[in-house]
């Protein structure tokens, strides 16, 4: 019995075939590795396992009923074993796991860059996008399941289908993409689009910020989110607990709101589908007040400059710069100087806020950009911070 240990839990691989001959032997191995650790999680992998007979399953009975409350995991189950265990309702007594579908992106096209994942074209209808390696399948799965949430609620999401690798990292492909590109891409391939491109834009990002769903199962508050990124930058070390309370009463100043927050809606991972806006990534949706949502787009603006952001938002700075202007105007309705320029100086503390939070909302991210956010919120935020807070009390005013 080949086995893997790890974290308090101990992966049992599967082979060939679990029968009545073979079945008495691997229980009583399955009972000892047990009885030799106390407490340890069992999963099983399946993927060299062609066939399981009604002992087979007697034996993970079994063993889920040594574990008691927590479900039994098998993974990477084959389409014919997968079908018997849905046959014997196993599936609804144990996690049961697909074996997922490798796929091959030499040669794809790239239409969308971001800091964890990469979107990839695989045919006409079909584009896929692939996690950076680190990216936990828990977080990749909880995003699937809150965009099917989204586009239940409204938001013209693409539909994910397919769980996938790609040479050893997780993708999700999704349908319904018909030649699309992202935002940025078109706008830089189609500057006589832009205005046209713009209103449709700002009028979903809209939308999203008028849909409540606080009591939609699924959905998290961001307030809730944003405090928990305050309390992990403490708990790294990053910031003491006096900067850290500084960061919660900045979050804290948010007015209470129940309605949809996608919280990375950019032009770089939001596509331009045929004349019509298709947002793709939900992982930090949830519910609360627009602004969480318009923190990133000043975060995105103050940082145009890199080119890593650029190559991610698919613009050069003059275009993202003009691109954050004029969503300002549309979003408030205004082409007030005085006005914009008053919302664009409170966006910017939120802008701030969001990157003192950066290195928990991307944890892959490399030591030295984790350091250069920290000292940013030292020497721009944290002076400021009543300014700050004088411009949060004006929240209510500008977001009605």
């Amino acid at each position: 019995m080949k086995t893997a240990k790890g974290n308090n839990t101990c992966i049992i691989f599967l082979e060939g075939e679990i029968n009545a001959q073979n079945a008495p032997a691997l229980q009583a191995e399955v009972e000892e590795l047990l009885a030799a650790n106390p407490g340890m999680e069992i999963a099983f992998d399946a993927k060299e396992l062609n066939y399981i007979s009604s002992a087979g399953l007697r034996l993970l009975l079994s063993v889920q009923k040594m574990m008691g409350k927590n479900k039994l995991t098998i993974r990477n189950v084959s389409g014919d074993v997968y079908d018997i265990f849905a046959m014997t309702k196993f599936t609804d007594l144990m996690q049961v796991e697909k074996a997922l579908r490798e796929i091959d992106v030499t040669g794809a096209t790239v239409v969308g860059k971001g800091r964890s994942s990469t979107v990839y074209r695989i045919g006409v209808e079909n584009i896929v996008k692939l996690y950076a390696a680190g990216v936990p399948l828990e977080k990749i799965k909880q995003e699937m399941a809150l965009a099917k949430k989204a586009f239940v609620a409204g938001v013209p999401t693409a539909i994910s289908y397919d769980l996938v690798t790609v040479d050893g990292a997780y993708g999700v492909v999704f349908e319904m993409l018909d030649n699309a590109d992202t935002v940025g891409r078109t706008i830089t391939a189609h500057p006589e689009q832009f205005a046209e491109i713009m209103e449709k834009f700002t009028e979903v990002y809209k939308t999203i910020h008028s849909m409540d769903i606080e009591g939609m199962k699924g959905f998290t508050s961001l307030k809730d989110t944003w405090n928990k990124w305050a309390e992990g930058m403490e708990a790294n070390g990053s910031f003491t607990q006096e900067e850290t309370g500084l960061l919660k009463k900045l979050i804290a100043a948010v007015p209470n709101r129940s309605t949809m927050v996608h919280c990375d809606f950019h032009a770089g991972n939001v596509m331009y589908q045929q004349g019509e806006i298709v947002v793709i990534d939900m992982a930090d949706i949830g519910y609360g007040h627009p602004i969480f949502d318009l923190a990133a787009g000043a975060f995105h603006a103050r940082y145009s400059g890199s080119a890593t952001r650029q190559q991610v938002h698919g613009m050069n700075q003059e275009n993202m710069l003009r691109f954050w202007d004029k969503l300002l105007s549309l979003y408030f309705e205004t082409e007030d100087a005085q006005k914009l320029a008053e919302i664009k100086a409170l966006c910017d503390y939120f802008g701030l806020l969001r990157g003192a939070l950066f290195p928990m909302k991307h944890v892959q991210i490399a030591s030295e950009l984790k350091a250069f956010h920290v000292e940013e919120t030292r020497k721009y935020l944290f002076p400021n911070m009543d300014k700050a807070l004088a411009a949060a009390s004006r929240l209510s005013e500008w977001f009605k």
